[in-house]
């Protein structure tokens, strides 16, 4: 049997750099993968995964736990069908309810198949003091179904943040099994270990509805021979996306990216850019930008999330301004 995990949290609390952090502690002898969604269209996360050696299945575009059951359930098969992994951790999108796939988790299909262990939610313990946060029902539901509760970035907290967070905890009903306190998303393996929450699903049964549904869940194709450009977007649960696929024969100023990136006003912005500085993977929230050397991808793939409609036209003459002749 697989043992699977659900990996939550909001958009730009780290899941992405969590889920590398446990695949660098997974034993040697066994094998693991990650099914991963984004609400864009573009696939960065699954890009960044795999430049890291993971084995990645993606389902793009959306809230995965809003598509039809049966490509999910497709997308699952396909990849334990192929790659047989010990061990599965499941990234959402941070817009989406994890109820739905918990609930396709526990399907008597899969009790033969899939031994489903704790779910884990990481969280940015400054935003507990954010409604635009607190009262989104998407960033409550994530907590409400986690069976162990991570604090994330936690060297940017106050103190109040901190007292936030453990009232949080010794609120949670019913209470969690473990819960983490790091920074750059260095969750433990060992809360892998723990048993989950028993009726956790009974809790609020009709708090997920079906926001959007979509028929085109196929994996995003790569550039074709000649194309040098694709332009991708999306939007939902109140927010838009905008994305790019970009030839590898493009090569970027890391400097000029930097300084692009840093002058937007945006929600969220990733990215895996091929750059004269080497391949780079950039990441955006709240007005501070890290990066790290990574792999060389296939092709580059940079995208925008802000809860707003973004101007294209504007954008990609930005982004293509950064572009080495």
């Amino acid at each position: 049997m697989t043992r699977t995990h659900l990996i939550t949290g909001f958009l730009g609390v780290g899941k992405t750099t969590a889920i590398l952090h446990l695949l660098s502690q997974k034993p040697e002898h066994e094998k693991w993968a990650v099914l991963v969604n984004e609400f864009g269209e573009v696939g960065v996360d699954g890009a960044i995964l795999e430049s890291q050696g993971a084995v990645v299945k993606e389902i793009p575009g959306g809230c995965l736990c809003c598509v039809s059951g049966l490509p999910f359930q497709m997308g699952l098969n396909m990849l334990i069908a192929r790659e047989k992994p010990d061990v599965l951790l499941i990234e959402p999108t941070g817009l989406g309810h994890p109820r739905k796939i918990l609930e396709t988790l526990h399907n008597p299909h899969y009790q033969d198949v899939l031994q489903v262990g704790v779910s884990v939610c990481l969280l940015d313990p400054r935003n507990l003091s954010n409604p635009r946060y607190r009262d989104h029902d998407v960033f409550s539901d994530q907590i409400q179904m986690a069976d162990v509760l991570v604090a994330n970035k936690t060297d940017l907290v106050s103190a109040a943040d901190r007292e936030a967070f453990e009232q949080l905890l010794a609120n949670s009903q019913p209470p969690k099994v473990a819960s983490g306190w790091v920074t750059q998303g260095q969750v433990d393996v060992e809360l892998l270990a723990l048993e989950p929450v028993a009726g956790r699903l009974a809790l609020h049964p009709d708090a997920h509805q079906h926001a959007r549904s979509r028929d085109d869940i196929a994996p995003q194709a790569p550039l074709a021979e000649g194309e040098e450009l694709r332009v991708l977007e999306n939007h939902g649960q109140g927010h838009f996306s905008l994305g790019w696929l970009l030839t590898a024969q493009w090569q970027f100023s890391a400097a000029k990216l930097r300084h692009w990136l840093g002058g937007l006003d945006v929600e969220r912005a990733k990215g895996i850019v091929i750059t004269d500085e080497g391949p780079l993977v950039l990441n955006m929230r709240d007005g501070v930008l890290s990066e790290m050397p990574t792999r060389q991808p296939d092709e580059s793939r940079i995208e925008l999330i802000n809860g707003s409609p973004l101007a294209t036209e504007t954008l990609q003459n930005a982004l293509l301004s950064c572009r080495r002749s």
